[in-house]
């Protein structure tokens, strides 16, 4: 295999959750939520002439839509390390003329320096607009997610955007629509907030009723123009194969229920990829959040998981549960054999690791003390759209070294953040899995 350089940037950071200052401001967590009146509080934009918060395909690609294009759907991505810096050969390699990162954008709390580590630097050069809805890390900042809010939807930081070589789009708001006339898909972006609230569960938690009634019009309209959506939020409701009783998206999953234009909802926050199936996922609506369509015959929405675009990898070894998930990635087998090697490596340069501050970290993030930032068992999506089709495809990293010509010399030094297309075209085919239509 080829040898790999990781940039300055890419620190190694097997320390990273034993930070004190990361520690710290991820205790936030902990905070009241209150996010359904946060996010209409933010300052420093509008909703971009919006009302409808609907923005159109070709203004992200910048040209016509209708000829096709291709994005990339990216889930809890921001920790800066060289597990992010990975999936930068393949992110270029599949050339999307747009990216969407789904939440937990910049650990360990959405502050100006995460963004700066997580986000700014990784996608150095890309050239492409990037949007986003924000995750729960984003809501754990002194602000509150202002900065998300700030750096997304309004032009406060335009100019950081092109000195970073990226593309500024401004989003009309932290929930939002992607759709144009001819185009046959519609992409909606959901705000859940801190804790996955936005029924307003709780004492003196309010729900958000405009974002459920911006939702439920946004749908009708992509149902009365025979348009599939694919539905986008960050903390899942269905994880590990049973219900997140936490979680408070009854009102999200009932629209989700009712319309028959929902064909894929896509969520992150779990560190892997779960794929359950649109009959799996028809039967978990109906029996935790009374869906009012039971016709079993009726095209149901496929249901992913998909949180592995860089952040230290969540466990896939559990039970299969109510409603089991058809694949796993990475595998049970892989998982275990992977947090085997990642355990070793940890304990050899992080004593820290088997302290009680470490055993503590491991006891509020989901194994942070297995990740040795490798670039292997990353996860994403890609989405095309054809003139006539729509086709939506998970992409399996195994190992990123693995990737490149194998007829190169093995001392070969290949940088990370090469802006070539260095991959071999055989292979990335080869880690395109499930391509489902809609």
């Amino acid at each position: 295999m080829v040898q790999l350089k990781y940039p300055d940037d890419a620190k190694e950071k097997r320390a990273y959750w034993l930070m004190p200052g990361n520690l710290l401001a991820a205790r936030r967590k902990l905070r009241r939520d209150n996010s359904n009146l946060w996010r209409y509080s933010f300052k420093g934009g509008d909703l971009g002439g919006a009302p409808d918060r609907a923005v159109s395909f070709s203004r992200m690609i910048d040209r016509k839509a209708g000829d096709g294009f291709r994005f990339l759907v990216l889930g809890d991505t921001g920790e800066g390390d060289r597990s992010q810096y990975s999936t930068l050969p393949l992110i270029r390699a599949l050339a999307p003329d747009f990216m969407i990162i789904n939440g937990d954008v910049a650990y360990p709390a959405g502050r100006r320096q995460d963004f700066e580590e997580g986000f700014f630097k990784p996608y150095r050069n890309l050239d492409i607009p990037i949007w986003a809805v924000p995750g729960n890390h984003e809501y754990y900042s002194r602000s509150h997610g202002e900065e998300f809010y700030q750096l997304f939807c309004t032009g406060l930081f335009r100019s950081k955007w092109s000195e970073y070589g990226l593309r500024f789009e401004q989003q009309p708001g932290t929930y939002w629509e992607l759709s144009e006339g001819e185009v046959p898909l519609v992409v909606i972006g959901v705000d859940t907030g801190k804790s996955a609230n936005l029924d307003g569960h709780g004492w003196l938690n309010s729900e958000d009723r405009r974002q459920h009634e911006w939702l439920r019009w946004r749908l009708g309209q992509a149902e009365a123009q025979h348009k599939a959506v694919i539905l986008l939020f960050h903390i899942p409701a269905l994880l590990r194969g049973i219900h997140q009783k936490q979680t408070h998206l009854t009102q999200l999953h009932q629209l989700i229920g009712e319309s028959s234009a929902v064909r894929l909802v896509l969520c992150g926050h779990e560190h892997n990829f779960q794929l359950y199936s649109p009959d799996t996922f028809r039967k978990y609506l109906l029996a935790h959040h009374k869906a009012a369509d039971q016709d079993a015959a009726r095209d149901w929405p496929h249901y992913w998981v998909s949180g592995g675009g860089g952040a230290f990898l969540g466990s896939t070894d559990f039970p299969p549960g109510a409603y089991p998930a058809e694949e796993v990635y990475p595998t049970r087998d892989q998982w275990r054999r992977y947090t085997k090697w990642a355990k070793r490596m940890v304990g050899k340069v992080n004593w820290i690791a088997s302290s009680p501050l470490g055993r503590v970290v491991s006891m509020f993030n989901d194994a942070p003390l297995s990740d040795a930032d490798a670039g292997k068992y990353l996860s994403f999506v890609l989405v095309e759209v054809h003139s006539g089709s729509i086709d939506v495809t998970p992409l399996f990293m195994d190992e990123l070294a693995e990737l490149y010509p194998s007829n190169w010399p093995q001392e070969t030094v290949v940088r990370v953040d090469a802006s070539q297309r260095l991959l071999d075209d055989a292979k990335v085919e080869a880690i395109k899995r499930h391509r489902v239509r809609l």
